[in-house]
């Protein structure tokens, strides 16, 4: 749903609770001083010269049961402030961004049910407004429920009339001010409008506690309106704050805003769609876009039609063992490093756990090299496990062994590390689970 401010990202995979690891055998290992850990692992796979080699799956997003939007009309929603050349730029955006092949690449695959119609296809522009009143100085939004300024923002604008406070800054009472009633300017919602709203530079947003340009970066939600014929439909809403004045940085999230809300449409009523249920791989949300948000130095972006966009999550790909984000730049050869295993147990300080790892990649490619991360020290606290390979080089088809070891007590219980493969400026990873018991 968010565009998540990275710096904060790893600490999201300590906030879920247990999480499924899958059958296997439980193999012990010695951790010096009796201490000992459990590790659960996969069936042995045997290696292979073809490409890929023999690994555990990529995981996929989970289909959950709620809509998509097929054919999105994105409605282009901007202020008489904001800088004009930009207004220009991002109204071309939404006319014509769901039309492209990068959008046929990152969503043609996802259907109201998986493999059955209706698929989302091309989308088209909904039309432009362009609010005369400056908008509030800062608003409110809630996914779960809670108060909400930008709602009441959005219903004033459908209905023309105000259910509440329609901003909680300074500007004047109307349009983009506290309360106030407005003519209604908003095209009236159908089941494929896609309302995108872009706040000019200043404008913060306070989502469920989390602030605009601080904890995210913009999101999407949904709000009950009623269509043509008076009848209340969960519409998608996506909000982009100006949180850089390059237009690459707005047009990067509103692409992946609007890529979510295709997919996963009415996750602020709780009726979700696509979201990835494993929360392991989900650190930075479980949209199709979130997961294509990159931490390691990697292009999670193309260009396409002169827009800076996201990538986005392929099930398609990742069953394929390719890249899992499209589109996928021309030439690129997918490669990483698979564990047998995604959780281990590591009891108490000093205890240690080996794991298997296969290295696999789509075609041919020269060698990377391995290393691995803790979510604690990534987030600037005291390292909890310590990692050593029996080799840091490798290809399609090597087997690694990795030991890892709790050097300091795991504080709540859970930790976690990412295994990464690197090759020259590009990195894949691979997330793995620690718990105490």
């Amino acid at each position: 749903m968010r565009l998540s401010i990275l710096a904060c990202a790893f600490a999201m995979v300590m906030a879920g609770g247990a999480l499924a690891c899958g059958g296997g055998t439980t193999e012990q290992t010695d951790g010096g001083d009796d201490a000992s850990a459990d590790v659960v692992t996969d069936d042995v796979m045997d290696a292979s010269v073809a490409y890929p080699a023999d690994h555990t799956p990529l995981p996929l997003v989970d289909y959950n049961g709620g809509r998509v939007i097929a054919n999105p009309k994105v409605v282009t929603i901007t202020f008489s402030n904001d800088d004009a050349n930009m207004v220009t730029r991002l109204q071309q955006f939404g006319d014509t961004i769901t039309s492209t092949p990068w959008w046929s690449s990152i969503t043609a695959e996802y259907c109201q049910q998986p493999g059955s119609k209706p698929c989302i296809g091309p989308g088209t522009g909904g039309g432009h407004v362009v609010i005369a009143d400056p908008p509030a100085a800062s608003y409110t939004d809630s996914s779960q429920g809670g108060a909400s300024s930008i709602q009441d923002f959005i219903k004033q604008h459908v209905m023309g009339t105000s259910t509440g406070d329609a901003g909680a800054g300074d500007a004047a009472a109307g349009d983009g001010g506290e309360g106030g009633t407005a003519a209604p300017d908003f095209p009236v919602p159908d089941d494929n409008t896609l309302y995108a709203i872009y706040f000019p530079t200043g404008v913060s947003i306070d989502l469920d506690g989390s602030g605009s340009c601080n904890s995210f970066g913009a999101y999407h939600n949904t709000v009950m309106l009623p269509n043509a014929t008076n009848q209340l439909i969960p519409v998608a809403y996506a909000i982009i704050p100006r949180c850089d004045v390059k237009e690459a940085v707005t047009t990067v999230s509103a692409s992946h805003e609007i890529a979510e809300a295709a997919t996963d449409p009415d996750i602020g009523v709780g009726q979700v769609g696509y979201y990835m249920l494993n929360q392991l791989w989900a650190f930075a949300g479980g949209e199709v876009g979130d997961l294509c948000v990159s931490f390691t130095g990697n292009s999670d972006t193309v260009v396409e039609s002169t827009f800076t966009v996201q990538r986005s999550w392929s099930n398609l790909s990742a069953k394929a063992s390719h890249d899992p984000c499209v589109p996928i730049p021309s030439g690129d050869v997918y490669f990483n490093s698979a564990p047998r295993t995604q959780h281990i147990v590591l009891p108490k300080v000093g205890a240690t756990a080996v794991i298997d790892i296969d290295a696999f990649s789509d075609a041919p490619t020269a060698d990377w090299t391995l290393s691995a991360i803790d979510f604690a020290a990534f987030q600037g606290q005291t390292p909890q496990l310590g990692f050593s390979f029996d080799t840091t080089t490798a290809n399609n088809g090597t087997h690694v062994q990795l030991t890892v070891t709790e050097t300091s007590a795991i504080s709540g219980g859970q930790d976690g590390f990412v295994i990464l493969s690197t090759q020259g400026q590009v990195r894949h990873t691979w997330p793995v689970l620690v718990t105490t018991k």
